[in-house]
């Protein structure tokens, strides 16, 4: 009986999230992800990128949060694109290669689309906010406003 208590103790043990931690702190690195230059785009485009910075909610609302848009905004565009989260996971830093107007097209394209998913989430706020204060004014209508004499 004894032993059975033990281990099931010990299976607790192995299952508490400081130790799922620490095996994944023991866990190697996994490797960096090297990028092939495409057939189509061509070496001297490399030399001078366009770097802005966006935050990363919006990175992650425009190329998702496994960046999967990313190679079909590189084959529409034609131009290359790297995003690397930077400032502890709080901004990413687009760097955009190609010809300049190219990298100002996609500039342009990206500052659209971070400065429509910030209306989008104000916009979900105040819709948030103003439900809140509908349900909180419909749970107070319960009680009469002018006592009846």
């Amino acid at each position: 009986m004894e032993d059975d208590a033990g281990a099931a103790e010990s299976q607790r043990d192995k299952l508490s999230p400081a130790h799922s931690l620490e095996r994944l702190l023991r866990l190697p690195l996994p490797p960096p992800q090297i990028r092939i230059r495409p057939w189509w785009f061509p070496v001297q485009e490399l030399r001078n990128p366009l770097v802005f910075y966006l935050e990363a909610w919006l990175a992650d609302a425009i190329f998702g949060p496994d960046r999967a848009v990313i190679p079909e905004m590189e084959w529409m565009s034609q131009a290359l694109l790297t995003v690397n989260i930077v400032d502890s996971g709080n901004l990413v830093e687009i760097t955009v290669f190609g010809r300049p107007s190219v990298q100002s097209q996609v500039k342009s394209m990206l500052l659209g689309l971070a400065c429509f998913h910030r209306e989008r989430r104000a916009r979900a706020e105040k819709m948030k906010h103003l439900e809140e204060r509908l349900k909180a004014r419909a749970s107070g209508s319960h009680t009469p406003q002018h006592p009846i004499a």
